[in-house]
């Protein structure tokens, strides 16, 4: 996994999708989809340049297309406890997704070592992104990628609904694969910091499509859907784009949003 980051910032992404983290205990924000519905969006093609540095102040962010607030990961409701919140805005070009994502927490978690190699960001905070780009939901040839506050990378791919699988202490699908993402992480707080006024962190990523070979397309071509889901966890605390509603996993690609890729 390369992850060219600058830590001047933090961001993590969990849920239940990495293997051995525990069903979601909170609520989330936004408009929350019914049982039947999951949530979908229409992503435009990159305006302006993007410099992967944690900042979300460029105006190609401000072009891309947001997710709205997340909701509680487990039930879909609204969230907003004042623990973990987020929103995530998306866009891409011919060669790569790009993903920002700002996450309000009031206590920052890390904790590894900054050399650690897939460490469990599950069990702190962190972003996760799962991908299914073939789109049919599956549940087979998807992807995984979590990132932390420490701009720590975890990344796997899954044949089936996490298998393969080892044991508890993994390894989690296939751990050798590399998502040769380039991320970014900005932090509003200290790390680990008890007394520390935290506000959150922003994650900015992008994501080679080459390095996605289950895809039907790559690049994708215009009007090609594909299914992806995205998470901030709080220790144990989760929030997601779309909500698994019960399935008890954050893996279960058919909860997974719809995105379209959209013409330029």
């Amino acid at each position: 996994m390369t992850a060219a980051a600058r830590v001047g910032a933090a961001a993590c992404v969990l849920g239940l999708a990495c293997e051995p983290s525990p069903p979601p205990r909170e609520e989330p924000t936004a408009s929350a989809p019914t049982h039947a519905e999951v949530p979908s969006l229409t992503i435009p093609k990159r305006r302006g340049d993007v410099t992967i540095d944690g900042s979300l102040d460029e105006p190609a962010w401000r072009a891309a297309a947001s997710t709205g607030a997340f909701v509680h990961a487990g039930d879909g409701k609204p969230r907003d406890d004042g623990h973990v919140q987020a929103e995530a805005w998306l866009s891409w070009d011919d060669a790569s997704l790009y993903v920002a994502v700002r996450v309000k927490d009031r206590h920052l978690r890390g904790g590894f070592p900054q050399n650690a190699v897939d460490p469990p960001l599950w069990t702190r905070d962190c972003v996760e992104l799962m991908i299914d780009p073939d789109g049919d939901g599956d549940g087979r040839d998807y992807y995984e990628i979590e990132i932390g506050p420490q701009n720590l990378v975890f990344d796997s791919r899954f044949d089936a609904e996490r298998e393969p699988r080892g044991g508890p202490d993994g390894p989690f699908g296939h751990q050798d694969w590399r998502s040769e993402i380039e991320s970014a992480v900005r932090r509003a707080g200290e790390l680990d910091d008890d007394d520390a006024a935290d506000e959150g962190y922003d994650v900015e990523l992008r994501l080679p499509f080459a390095a996605l070979a289950k895809a039907r397309h790559r690049p994708p071509r215009p009007g090609d859907h594909w299914r992806l889901n995205l998470y901030a966890l709080d220790e144990g605390r989760a929030v997601a784009w779309s909500p698994v509603l019960g399935a008890g996993t954050f893996h279960r690609a058919s909860r997974f949003g719809r995105i379209r890729f959209a013409s330029p």
